[in-house]
Formats: structure tokens, sequence, C-alpha cells
């Protein structure tokens, strides 16, 4: 059976692979890629960069905070 042949076992694997995970990035990530997911990490990395000392964000600057939110959001 050319199903069970243990010589083709990588090739079937790595387009099965390949196939799910295009299909990941195609319909999970709003047609952003890569580039959405980057863009969401960069925001997360921002907007911790800013916590106060108590593991809260601090309040001085919320206009700030607005903005760093309103451009990773935008596309």
């Amino acid at each position: 059976m050319p199903q069970l042949d243990k010589l083709t076992y990588f090739s079937q694997f790595f387009w099965l692979c390949l196939l799910l995970f295009s299909f990941y990035i195609l319909l999970f990530n709003n047609n952003n890629g890569i580039l959405g997911i980057s863009r969401i990490l960069k925001l997360q990395n921002q907007l911790l960069s800013r916590r106060g000392e108590g593991g809260e964000i601090q309040s001085k600057d919320p206009k700030n905070l607005e903005d760093i939110s309103r451009k990773g959001f935008s596309k």
C-alpha cells in the first residue's frame, strides 16, 4: 500500500504541516498574516514597558497609552 510506505512519510508530513500553517495564517489572523501578530506583540511590549512598579499602568499619561493602543489596532 502506498499510504504506508515509510519513504513517503516525511514528504507527506511536510506538505500537511505547510498546508495547515498557511491555512492558519490566512484565516485566523484577519488577513494580516505574520505582520498582524508582530503588531500585537509590539503593542503588548509597549504597554508592559509603561507599567508602574505596583503592577498597574501609571495614570500620569493616559493620552499616550491611548495613542499607543490606537496605533497598535489601526491598519
